[in-house]
């Protein structure tokens, strides 16, 4: 095998002897042809290399622009799918209780137009009344508190300087006063747009070191409105329409 490879690698010598000899002014040329496959190309197209060159250059930038084109695309999907997801959004309704013994349930949008927005209102305005009105050392701040976040900011200031900063509260606790608030009815009597007019009757009771000292019969009129602009967030579960007392005004009534 060596023996051949010798033969061949000397007769190859000597072909290229033989060219060089017969061709001298080529014998830099023949032996680059020889030793190059592609000087035949590059002699017929000497411009074949710059060509390629630019050729792999153009294709290296549509490479990159495509590659930022698709991350631009990447991104944009993914900011999508995060303002998609999640899909399923948690939705305010009105769960109405018909009878106690039948457990039958209807539940409601959080709307003012559907029928248990009546009742909600309703309810509110029960619930306002017994925490401005009611006096008791132990949950009167709580109380005051919770009552302001549903107070349009015009009344909630009226009531702060009559009832709070005159010392009403103050006195009444001093002398260990407590009154309880007693609702008998609350009734729509107006609605129109979003402001509603309601009537709450109430028995107040009055005590003092553990003795009954008064009993009233009373009638707060309450204007009412919605406001979901105006909710805070960590009212949404308690207030999620956004209802506001605008004005509330007290007169005694008969069946003390």
């Amino acid at each position: 095998m060596m023996d051949a490879a010798s033969s061949g690698g000397t007769a190859d010598m000597t072909f290229l002897e033989r060219w060089m000899r017969r061709n001298p002014g080529d014998s830099g040329a023949a032996a680059q042809g020889w030793l190059s496959p592609h000087s035949p190309v590059n002699e017929a197209d000497p411009f074949a290399f710059e060509a390629t060159h630019k050729r792999q250059a153009w294709l290296l930038r549509m490479s990159v622009g495509v590659n930022i084109g698709l991350a631009c695309l990447a991104i944009v999907l993914g900011q999508t799918i995060a303002v998609l997801v999640p899909l399923k959004e948690t939705k305010y309704a009105l769960v109405r209780t018909y009878k106690p013994d039948d457990k039958l349930y209807r539940i409601e949008p959080i709307s003012e137009n559907v029928s248990g927005f009546k009742f909600m209102l309703e309810s509110m305005a029960r619930r306002y009344v017994r925490l401005t009105l009611e006096i008791d050392p132990v949950t009167q701040s709580e109380r005051l508190k919770e009552a302001s976040r549903m107070t349009d900011r015009a009344f909630s200031e009226k009531f702060y300087r009559e009832r709070v900063q005159s010392g009403f509260f103050k006195d009444a606790i001093d002398r260990g006063m407590t009154r309880e608030v007693v609702v008998e009815s609350v009734d729509t009597i107006k609605s129109f747009g979003k402001e509603h007019k309601l009537v709450v009757d109430f028995i107040q009771i009055d005590k003092e070191g553990g003795k009954r000292t008064a009993r009233k019969a009373v009638r707060a009129y309450l204007s009412m409105a919605t406001r979901p602009q105006e909710v805070r967030e960590e009212d949404r579960y308690t207030n999620p329409l956004g209802i506001f007392v605008l004005e509330m005004t007290l007169k005694e009534r008969n069946g003390g």
